[in-house]
This record gives C-alpha cells, sequence and structure tokens, in this order.
C-alpha cells in the first residue's frame, strides 16, 4: 500500500541545509542482529547532553542545525547523537528530504519506539563507562517525542527540552497541518481519507505500507502514543518550547496540553516563541534557533543543570 492521501506531514525539526561532522562513531548489537550507530563527542565532562533529531531519512552524522548549533547548548558537555535504524555516517545527505541511499531496513524498522529502545540501550552502555552526574534530553518534533519517552522510562534525567513536539496525539496535529496547507473545498475529503488511514493501521497487525517516508511500524507508533500520558510520567525539569507559527504541528493544542500538565504537575514550563515557523525561522527566513538555545540554556541555568 502507497498509494498517496494527502497527509500534510512535516516533522523536521533539527534539519537545515548544508552538511556537518558528528564526533568520531560507535556501535552497538541490537537484539536482532543489526547495530545501533552512534556519536560521542567526548570532553570528559560529567554532563551527558543527548540531542534527537527529527523524523527525515537523513544521517544524524551530516546534520548541521544539531552538530554546529544544539552541540553548543552544554559548552564543554558530552554530546551523544544516535543513527536511526539502519542509518550510517555513509547515508548520504540530502538537505531536502530523504537521503537517496534511505535503505529498506528504515522503512521496516524505524518507529519512535525503536528509535527510543535505541537510546535507553546507548545511554545504559555509555553510563557503565563514564561517571555522569547529570543527563540532559533534547529532542525537536519527532525527536522531541523520543526525547519524552526517553525521560519517562528513566529516573536519573536531570532535564528534558522538547522542541515543537505538538499536542497529545499525532493525528490531531496532522489534520492541523492538513487545514493550513490544502485549500477549504478539498479538506473534508483529505481529512476523511486520512482518518480512515489511521484506522485500517491501528487495525492491522502489519501491512505493506510505505506513506510520507516512512513505513508501518512508524505510523503504528506515532498513532498509538498519548504524548500528554507520556509527559505524565517524566519528573525531570521539562521545557516544552513551541513555535508560534508552526504549520506541522498546532501551537494551540502544544499549549493545551503543557496548561494541562501544570494543573498537576510542578515540574513544566512551556515557552512560545514568537513569529517563527517549525524550524524557528522568522517571516524573513531568518533563523532565530540561536535565540531558542539562549533561551533553552538560560532555563537549564533556572534548573541548576550546569557543567560540572
Amino acid at each position: 500500500m502507497n498509494k498517496g492521501i494527502p497527509v500534510a506531514l512535516c516533522m523536521l525539526a533539527l534539519a537545515a541545509s548544508g552538511g556537518a561532522s558528528a564526533a568520531g562513531s560507535a556501535a552497538l548489537p541490537r537484539q536482532d542482529g543489526s547495530s545501533i550507530t552512534y556519536y560521542l563527542d567526548g570532553n570528559g565532562s560529567r554532563t551527558l547532553l543527548v540531542l534527537m533529531q527529527g523524523s527525515d531519512c537523513n544521517s544524524v552524522a551530516h546534520n548541521p542545525v544539531i552538530n554546529e548549533q544544539f552541540s553548543t547548548l552544554l559548552e564543554g558537555a558530552d554530546v551523544l547523537t544516535v543513527e536511526k535504524y539502519g542509518l550510517t555516517r555513509a547515508t548520504a545527505w540530502n538537505p531536502a528530504g530523504d537521503s537517496p541511499d534511505c535503505p529498506e531496513s528504515y522503512f521496516s524498522h524505524d518507529s519512535p519506539e525503536q528509535r527510543t529502545r535505541d537510546y535507553l540501550q546507548v545511554i545504559d552502555a555509555l553510563a557503565g563507562q563514564h561517571a555522569y552526574e547529570q543527563l540532559v534530553l533534547l529532542g525537536g518534533s519527532e525527536g522531541a517525542v523520543v526525547a519524552a519517552l526517553v525521560a519517562s522510562r528513566r529516573e536519573d534525567v536531570s532535564a528534558l527540552v522538547t522542541l515543537n513536539g505538538g499536542g497529545r496525539f499525532f493525528h490531531d496535529d496532522v489534520l492541523y497541518s492538513m487545514a493550513r496547507e490544502l485549500p477549504p473545498a478539498a479538506l473534508d475529503e483529505a481529512r476523511a481519507g486520512f482518518l480512515g488511514f489511521r484506522d485500517s493501521v491501528m487495525n492491522a497487525e502489519t501491512m505493506d505500507l510505505r506513506m510520507s517516508g516512512h513505513g508501518f511500524r512508524w505510523w503504528k507508533s506515532m498513532f498509538s502514543l498519548d504524548q500528554r500520558a507520556t509527559l505524565q510520567q517524566v519528573e525531570a525539569p521539562l521545557l516544552i518550547v513551541q513555535a508560534e507559527r508552526d504549520e506541522s504541528v498546532s501551537p494551540g493544542l502544544a499549549r493545551e496540553q503543557a496548561e494541562q500538565l501544570r494543573e498537576g504537575k510542578s515540574n513544566v514550563d512551556f515557552l512560545l516563541v514568537e513569529n517563527v515557523d517549525h524550524k524557528f525561522r522568522d517571516d524573513a527566513g531568518e533563523s532565530r534557533t540561536d535565540a531558542v538555545i539562549a533561551s533553552v540554556r538560560g532555563w537549564l541555568g533556572q534548573q541548576r543543570v550546569a557543567l560540572n
């Protein structure tokens, strides 16, 4: 099944044009015999900063926004990035979309749940090798969802930052994006088609599917997630950052989720970044990522997260 349903899907935060190089690579075996490729930029720090990329099929090793900008969030910290299933530094970088080298194993296995298991395995391995005293997680878009899942399953997280992760349910953010992208005359049919697609995925055990750059496991995982329930399990200080003019996920739903979380939790802060889009670009197309990083750095300081 690969015929298109008009799905406005753009979850590419922490991605930009150009190329950058991550630190030296290492690998860990998965239970299925494949390898997790990861990069640790080690500085001998006792703080580990884990950066989680968005949803496209590209090697994180060449992502300039992660490797040149967000990696400076905590100067001197050890910085960890992890490749998605099937990807390595050798996967060609495509700033305009998915890599032309995107392997079949990526479509067959990649999902937020798979990524979460990979991060947990790598962090566990590094914790056994290094005396880290602080663990800071930051993810953008799909990476925000994964960061929340990881934080909900570890008790040693010092702080969690999610960027443009959207609201409680993925399908609501997709419907929001469709409404922003499609003409009104086409919206009702597209909405019905998408909801039918969601129901088909949720009711299936497996499916021959490749849609918007993703396979069945990814779609099933995304449709199954309740992000508010996940964030309710996070005990670490949490900063939810949302771009005001995001057209990929709903700023309104993100704010609503944050307000609902704050009703029963004291560890949640919400930052609305005004006049920028999903990639933190302003009306002139200029990146405001550095300003976002400065705001996040200030918040981390308030949480007493600093190098030690």
